[in-house]
């Protein structure tokens, strides 16, 4: 079990050596010891507004089935048959019906995911106990409109448990139901997936990387709380209202004192809070060097925008990437149609150094210089926290699984 929450480091220092983020042995050990009993943000209620509407979404390492019952309680179920491990549903629909293999049409129900029936059970399968036989249960949290799902029927860390007291000290003031979701995007990176949580915690970057697009604040006027495991970081509204003074406002949402920006769930999802947007997000292991951001944003709709508010500078994804079958737009390195510094996406020129900074892991010379204490001390805190369930054994590191 993870020991006590750590606190606020008063000094930064780079606690993971940098093999655990490249060896094949601690990237099975984050599975195991980590993901598998980690809260991860799955959708929104909005995406399965009747009763048999579901989301076939990943989490992690585990397809999951996050389903709308009839009584208008959330479900979520492995997407995996029980009979011969076969992936149920590849898109979103709807399944009130019942949920349907589609190689042998084992059909369970949605509202608890026994199996219902099967095709000549008495013949194929004499004295089968179907009680026995029902999709694997996961577990599901709400937070606003937010829906995260953990991969345990039973999960060892309570959702409320999980958010500690961000629920009541932090959050935001976005409704989703009054904004219209832009087309989702998969930014896909070669690197570590700490590689880019921790980039999104560094506030030392801000002024320097994203100079053109972030614009700030300078590490004197950010602020950051811990809540619980999760880092949230706070802004004062200076570099926001510069940054967003081109774009219509959400109504009710205020900016004008220190408020929540950015929430970094630990482990591996997030929120952008904006008076101009909303966005959620969730960064996926894919390998120890590879990992992709899958990133949703809603903002008032078209019909509402202000006419004399228009961007001084063009959509940044507009014209990198290419759509996939499921809608999204996807970007990578190799997508792009100038250099990741000229994308004018913040998002890119993050993906862009973090794959840097891979590249360098690998050379003898490499190794993790002095952090900020200003700027960089979540890093330490993050860190702190991945160790409390993946812990360093012993002066070697002996990370391989025994």
């Amino acid at each position: 079990m993870p020991m006590s929450i750590p606190p606020k480091p008063k000094r930064s220092e780079q606690l993971l050596p940098k093999e655990c983020y490249f060896s094949d042995a601690w990237f099975e050990r984050e599975h195991r010891e980590l993901f598998s009993r980690s809260w991860t943000f799955a959708c929104i209620v909005q995406d399965i507004p009747n009763a048999g509407d579901y989301k076939a979404v990943q989490i992690n390492r585990y397809a999951i089935i996050v389903v709308r019952a009839k009584d208008g309680s959330i479900k979520a179920y492995h997407n995996t048959c029980r009979h011969r491990g076969t992936t149920i549903f590849e898109k979103d629909g709807n399944c009130r019906h019942g949920i349907v293999c589609p190689y042998h049409a084992w059909t369970y129900n949605v509202d608890d995911g026994s199996l219902r029936g099967l095709p000549k059970k008495d013949l194929a399968f004499p004295g089968l106990d179907m009680k026995q036989w029902g999709l694997h249960k996961a577990s599901v949290g709400i937070l606003g409109d937010l829906i995260f799902v953990n991969p345990q029927e039973t999960p060892e860390d309570d959702f409320e448990l999980w958010l500690g007291s961000l629920r009541d000290t932090h959050m935001w003031p976005h409704s989703l139901d009054s904004l219209s979701e832009k087309r989702p995007v998969r930014y896909d990176f070669g690197a570590n997936w700490k590689a880019f949580c921790e980039n999104a915690m560094d506030g030392y970057h801000l002024s320097y990387l994203h100079d053109k697009t972030l614009m700030g604040p300078e590490i004197e006027n950010q602020d950051w709380d811990a809540v619980g495991r999760h880092w949230i970081f706070m802004s004062n509204g200076e570099s926001e209202e510069r940054q967003n003074s081109h774009f219509t406002r959400i109504p009710g949402v205020d900016t004008s004192g220190r408020h929540p920006v950015v929430y970094q769930f630990f482990p591996n999802s997030g929120v952008l809070s904006s008076s101009i947007f909303f966005s959620a997000y969730t960064i996926v292991p894919v390998g120890p060097e590879q990992c992709y951001l899958e990133l949703r944003t809603w903002m008032m709709p078209r019909e509402k925008q202000d006419p004399s508010k228009k961007p001084s500078k063009p959509s940044s994804t507009s014209g990198h990437g290419y759509i996939m079958p499921d809608g999204k737009r996807y970007i990578s390195i190799d997508t792009l149609s100038c250099h990741a510094m000229e994308s004018l996406d913040f998002q890119i020129e993050d993906m862009w150094v973090c794959e840097q900074q891979q590249k360098a892991l690998h050379s003898p010379m490499m190794k993790v210089g002095p952090l900020a204490d200003v700027g960089e001390s979540s890093l330490t805190w993050f860190q702190a926290n991945i160790l409390d369930y993946v812990p360093l054994e012993g002066p070697g590191m002996k990370m391989a699984a025994e």
